[in-house]
């Protein structure tokens, strides 16, 4: 069968598999006390992340982990009431609040029924290839076979603002829309010649393939300034040496920031409580991911943008962390960010 006829069939079990997900996200939580995380592609770091969440905060709480598609299907689950957690780029947070792109009208038009609880992370930007591959800058990428992201994923906007920073659209390369786990089998097998990844390192998906084809990860350190002047949302992000098997030298990327989000239907008490146990476990949490360790409360705010829940800006005042509270008139959320240093609104 050609790759086109598999694609097709994967792309009927893949929809199977997202209505079977959906409908089981529809039949609600299993238990009053249960938390629906929405997390990414079973090959991200956020499916991982919230599965380590589960070993060691298990016994204060009670989580249902649900693969999804990414960022913008996480915020639309949630807003649907379809899920209790997600966890979500900052920059997709940051469109969704102010109704932009694909975020404006339909279920937000009437402003969002979830908040902030903390950053996690830094999601770092890599572009795989193959370690012989020509492809040494985004510039190459025209005209090349190239995944980026599923399209209800953060992944996807962060390759369009990459694209465009280098002169080109969607339409300049041969596009398709892979998960992570996807995208790295179609780069094994020759059947795409790059892709775009966004989450934490070392990213699972990413980490298998290295162990079994060479890989290059692009630096974007020349093209670094030019992008955060374009889109004040990313960061500088190295990802070390060794953190990918075969991979000699740290490379200069940029990134976004993780952050859990809760519907303010939740408990203010529980959500307290959840936001301590994370950062009291953030060491832990994050000992796997490359660029982060363990998590101050100053920077559970650093690149949140969006109104946090009741419950974590209660907490993180009382551990000196100097936040704005505003109670809005619409709903139950509060605006919390940090001094002078950014973060909040």
């Amino acid at each position: 069968m050609s790759i086109f006829g598999d694609r097709k069939k994967h792309r009927r079990i893949r929809c199977c598999a997202l209505l079977l997900s959906l409908l089981f996200l529809m039949t609600g939580c299993g238990g009053s006390g249960d938390f629906r995380v929405g997390t990414g592609d079973e090959g991200g770091t956020y499916y991982q992340y919230t599965e380590k969440m589960i070993g060691l905060l298990g016994e204060d709480f009670s989580f249902q982990l649900k693969s999804t598609a990414g960022s913008k299907a996480n915020l639309r689950l949630l807003q649907k009431g379809f899920l209790d957690l997600a966890i979500v780029q900052s920059d997709e947070l940051a469109a969704a609040d102010k109704g932009e792109g694909t975020f404006s009208g339909d279920a937000f038009a009437n402003g969002t029924n979830y908040s902030a609880v903390t950053a996690l992370y830094t999601e770092a930007l890599q572009i795989v290839v193959k370690k012989d591959s020509d492809i040494r800058t985004s510039g190459d990428l025209k005209g090349r076979r190239v995944s980026v992201g599923e399209q209800e994923s953060g992944v996807r906007k962060n390759a369009q603002e990459i694209l465009r920073m280098s002169g080109m659209t969607e339409k300049d390369i041969e596009v398709s829309y892979l998960s992570f786990t996807d995208a790295a089998e179609a780069l094994k097998k020759g059947e795409i010649d790059a892709f775009f990844c966004v989450a934490g390192v070392p990213t699972g998906a990413v980490a298998d393939l290295a162990k079994e084809t060479e890989i290059r990860i692009l630096s974007l350190e020349e093209q670094s300034r030019i992008i955060m002047n374009l889109y004040p949302h990313y960061r500088e992000c190295t990802i070390p040496a060794q953190t990918y098997a075969g991979q000699t030298e740290e490379i200069r990327t940029i990134g976004v920031r993780a952050v859990l989000v809760a519907s303010n239907q939740l408990d203010d008490a529980k959500i307290k409580k959840l936001t301590e146990k994370i950062l009291a476990n953030s060491g832990e949490l994050n000992q796997s991911i490359a660029t982060d360790g363990a998590l101050t409360p100053k920077e559970a705010t650093e690149g949140v943008t969006i109104p946090f829940h009741p419950g974590a800006a209660e907490y993180l005042q009382e551990q000196g962390v100097s936040v704005s509270v505003e109670q809005s008139k619409d709903s139950e959320t509060v605006f919390g960010g940090q001094d002078a240093e950014g973060g909040g609104k």
